[in-house]
């Protein structure tokens, strides 16, 4: 009698332990599967506001690329402050005025209203005025190729305007306001600049128009004499100078700075002369 009541409660533990191992084995792999889900939804939610850039509520913590027309590298946010001439502007970031030298166009020099000035010089000049005051927000987009800034430490970018949509050296450049210009090192919309440079070209638009120039307006680069930078000389024009590095070394030489704009070669008293030679 003892060892039949032993033995069956000896099989009772046994079952009460199965039991309980079968319990403890399901729970763990519930818990388990919770960690899994709960992990996987969690990085789902991760890679969603990595990709969107927005944390909770919605609210951006991260720029991202912006997309641009051609182009998925990343562009920085501007306002225009004044507009030099057609290839060269001032702006704002994030508080500091900074000169933008435009990458891939030139435009006719504009220099003293009672003097000659480049052909089409003036045109250029307005027009780059116009399309910035309704622009005055821009996006900046750098190029690798052709380096953060020119010597006279003036940012080089591209600009684009009308929310990211229109590259406005592309644009001056169809429309016949400006011209193709390579410094050197070929840049990235080269070919695009090109392209569009013909179809001006073909098509007579702006300063490739049969009646673009005057005689009070036009003036050959070939004709221009070669400047000397000997303080002795005479009064001179930035039509006078070939190149700008030309026209910033007779500025220099004759004593030109910000406070003393020498022969008014300096327009905005920044002390850099003829801004927009190449």
């Amino acid at each position: 009698m003892f060892m039949e009541t032993a033995f069956g409660i000896k099989n009772k533990f046994r079952s009460g332990k199965k039991k309980f191992l079968i319990i403890l084995v399901i729970f763990i792999i519930i818990l388990l599967l919770s960690l899994f889900v709960g992990g996987t939804s969690k990085k789902i939610f991760k890679i969603e506001n990595e990709a969107t850039g927005r944390g909770v509520a919605g609210i951006q913590t991260n720029p991202t690329a912006i997309p641009g027309s051609r182009s998925d590298t990343t562009k920085q946010l501007a306002t225009v402050v004044k507009v030099i001439d057609g290839d060269t502007i001032t702006v704002s970031i994030n508080g500091k005025n900074e000169v933008v030298r435009i990458i891939g166009i030139d435009t006719p020099e504009v220099v003293d209203p009672r003097k000659k000035v480049e052909c089409f010089g003036k045109e250029a000049s307005e027009k780059a005025k116009v399309i910035f005051e309704e622009n005055k927000t821009v996006l900046l987009e750098s190029d690798p190729t052709q380096g953060e800034r020119d010597r006279y430490q003036r940012l080089l970018r591209y600009v684009w305007i009308d929310d990211d949509k229109t590259d406005f050296g592309k644009f001056m450049i169809g429309e016949g306001y400006a011209s193709e210009y390579t410094y050197i090192v070929p840049y990235k919309y080269q070919n695009e600049y090109k392209q569009v440079e013909i179809e001006a070209s073909e098509a007579k638009r702006g300063l490739w128009a049969d009646n673009a120039c005057d005689s009070n307006t036009t003036i050959s680069p070939t004709t221009k004499q070669q400047p000397s930078v000997n303080a002795s000389d005479g009064d001179r024009d930035c039509s006078d100078f070939e190149t700008h590095d030309e026209a910033q070394a007779y500025f220099e030489g004759k004593g030109g700075s910000p406070t003393n704009n020498v022969d008014r070669l300096d327009a905005d008293g920044d002390g850099i002369a003829c801004e927009s030679l190449p």
